[in-house]
């Protein structure tokens, strides 16, 4: 059996036949087969059956658009944005009976039957095939994965434009000025390949540091997590440390913004710093936690790293931005403050993955379809789920290859990926349905594709204004260690 649009092949535990697991009804145990390449790994079935379940959502298989059908054309309305529904349906429907055999006695579904039955799937559906892909493990290519023996990670976050419904209004909130209501997303980004291992998701009504929270949890032991300056706060520093992972945090610049003294300064140009709870904090704290005389946390001991870093061009203009990061790497011998520094870099992998997903994937100013909200975000889940999709055949090309993920062009892999679901015809004459292309075609085209150029040190505009004076040009870096201008403990 050739592999399923945008899913990895569904099989029983067991000796039934696909059609028989489909045919069974909900409760039948699946698993997926797992193969070394594209579509067999990237899987949009996995999950779903135990999603339908947690959220006792009955799966109507007996309707040609059952739950794990919709989800599929959810994600091939997330992977072909800018489509509609028909010509969407178009493209997927001879490969969608594997799903459910009962499409082989119907015609095609119309486009109001597939918005009909995408009211029919929660968002948790869609939230639980996301985790259920970010959770399986690929390859790890051979570089740009670690710093000091740790998987980089980063933080961030971002928003989205949604249809501009009074629904969608009323459930999200539009920023001042706006014209569309917003949906605010929370990540943790693998840098190194741009893969998102987990999000967060809410109104931008809800800051990044409420989603951060949430998101917590999902920091592992062995990973080294990358965040921006918002996101520092003494307690959400410990909770963050308490996971087992090494953090390299930016803080703010200036002398009484971060509650930390100099306890010593190390050879290298660093220094250890005592945090003490400021007396901002400790009321922001309380207030979130609604008891009014909880204890000031107890002092930590952390590492801070000063440093500028100096831009400049081919033509010798040159910029200086000065950086504080706060890291619980402590060895200034087994974690020197200049690879601590140039690793912060790597932080903007996450504001990249961003790009990807808005310019690339969804296509300029191009708001989310759903015009309620649970659709919205249902959509918003679609959206990361195929994402990270297209990076996984990425990575498995570089693996293949041999060579850095970040060669590999993401534009050049969609286009290649919505080709190759354009499927090969059925057979008249011999009774073939309609398959797939093979694996190999897909795998080949993307090898065979442009590369980037990773190592090219660039800068390019970051505000409209700059942008209509400037372009992307190339440069260098220079990052010296400074002297912290902490004050001092006696």
């Amino acid at each position: 059996m050739s592999d399923s649009v945008i899913s990895a092949v569904v099989v029983p535990r067991g000796p039934l036949t696909l059609r028989e697991v489909v045919l069974a009804g909900p409760g039948t145990p699946v698993a997926a087969e797992l193969g070394s390449v594209a579509l067999r790994s990237a899987s949009v079935a996995v999950g779903v059956e135990a999603a339908v379940e947690a959220v006792a959502h009955p799966d109507a298989r007996r309707q040609p658009l059952s739950t794990m059908v919709s989800v599929v054309v959810i994600l091939g309305l997330c992977l072909f944005s800018g489509e509609g529904y028909c010509r969407v349906l178009t493209r997927l429907w001879p490969l969608l009976s594997r799903f459910n055999p009962a499409l082989l006695m119907r015609g095609p579904v119309t486009g109001p039957g597939l918005s009909k039955a995408r009211t029919r799937v929660p968002p948790a559906v869609m939230r639980a095939v996301f985790e259920a892909g970010a959770a399986r493990e690929i390859p790890e290519p051979d570089r740009g994965q670690r710093v000091f023996g740790f998987l980089v990670t980063g933080t961030d976050g971002t928003v989205l434009d949604l249809a501009a419904s009074d629904a969608n209004r009323e459930r999200f909130a539009t920023p001042s000025g706006g014209k569309f209501p917003q949906a605010r997303a929370v990540t943790l980004v693998a840098c190194g390949t741009r893969r998102i291992l987990g999000a967060e998701i809410d109104s931008c009504a809800v800051s990044e540091q409420v989603l951060w929270d949430r998101l917590a949890g999902r920091l592992r032991p062995g990973t080294l997590n990358l965040a921006d300056r918002n996101f520092f706060a003494m307690n959400r520093w410990r909770i963050a440390a308490a996971t087992g992972a090494q953090l390299i945090w930016r803080v703010k610049n200036g002398q009484k913004s971060v509650p930390a003294r100099v306890l010593q300064v190390l050879a290298d140009g660093s220094c250890l710093v005592r945090l003490r709870e400021s007396n901002a904090m400790l009321y922001a704290r309380r207030k979130a936690i609604g008891n009014p005389k909880a204890a000031r946390l107890e002092d930590l001991t952390a590492r801070m790293v000063e440093f500028m870093v100096t831009v400049t061009d081919q033509s010798g203009r040159s910029t200086r931005s000065r950086f504080r990061v706060m890291t619980t790497l402590l060895d200034p011998l087994a974690y020197p403050a200049s690879e601590i520094a140039a690793c912060y870099a790597e932080r903007w992998q996450v504001e990249i993955t961003y790009k990807l997903i808005k310019s690339g994937l969804r296509g300029g100013d191009r708001q989310l379809r759903g015009q309620a909200p649970d659709l919205a975000e249902q959509e918003i889940w679609g959206v990361l789920t195929v994402y990270n999709l297209l990076v996984e055949h990425a990575v498995r090309t570089a693996v293949e290859l041999g060579i850095d993920p970040d060669e590999i062009s993401f534009i050049h892999v969609l286009r290649v990926l919505r080709d190759h679901l354009i499927p090969v015809p059925a057979c008249p004459d011999c009774g073939a349905p309609a398959t797939l292309h093979p694996e190999e075609d897909l795998i080949a085209a993307i090898a065979s594709g442009p590369r980037n150029r990773p190592d090219r040190d660039r800068t390019a505009p970051r505000t409209v204004k700059d942008r209509q004076t400037q372009h992307t040009r190339t440069v260098t870096y220079m990052i010296d260690i400074l002297e912290s201008n902490l004050p001092r403990t006696t």
